[in-house]
């Protein structure tokens, strides 16, 4: 009879420890990986997420710009009284002309729309309705009519949301959306 040999098969400590190595910088690579892609998702979310209020409040400042009758601006709050173009029923009415170069509607009533700056966001306020958000993470809300009141600038500083360099650093600087309206009618502020 023959003995068989018992053959122990097995790693060899350098061969584990080589393969431990590997397998950590392979891992680490991916964390960091990862990590860099979540924090570009961030950045990409805040950017886009200011980018929308900035295309909002522009459009919002510009098409009532352009209908204002009167202009009363302060630091960070804005009023803008415009034609009333529709009657109580919602529908909308017919010009009249004034008989001096002017034209009116629904008889001369307006309509106020206020603009303000209230805990970092800007709210818009038609009359006594409910106010709407409609931009946010706001720092500053600058309002200025120039050109001997043919000009409304707007000056819309954004708060920064994302910090590259981490919670504990300080975060770059806020980013500033400008708006230039060449205004229909001539305001008396």
């Amino acid at each position: 009879m023959k003995l068989s040999r018992v053959v122990q098969t097995g790693f060899l400590l350098s061969e584990t420890m080589i393969a431990i190595s590997i397998f950590s910088a392979v891992s680490l690579a991916l964390i960091m990986g990862f990590v860099s892609l979540e924090r570009n998702f961030a950045a990409t979310t805040d950017f886009a997420t200011n980018h929308t209020d900035a295309v909002r409040i522009s459009d919002y400042l510009a098409l009532d710009l352009r209908r204002a009758l009167s202009i009363v601006t302060t630091q960070n709050d804005t009023t803008i009284t415009i034609p009333s173009y529709y009657d109580v029923n919602g529908n909308p009415v017919t010009p009249q002309l004034d008989g001096e170069g002017g034209v009116t509607y629904n008889g001369g009533a307006v309509v106020t729309i206020r603009y303000y700056l209230s805990n970092g966001t800007i709210y818009r306020r038609q009359d006594a309705a409910t106010p709407v958000a409609i931009a946010e993470n706001v720092s500053d809300f600058v309002f200025t009519v120039t050109d001997l009141g043919m000009v409304a600038t707007t000056k819309i500083t954004f708060n920064p949301m994302f910090n590259p360099h981490g919670p504990s650093q300080s975060a770059i600087a806020a980013t500033a959306v400008y708006n230039i309206t060449l205004l229909r009618n001539s305001p008396a502020d």
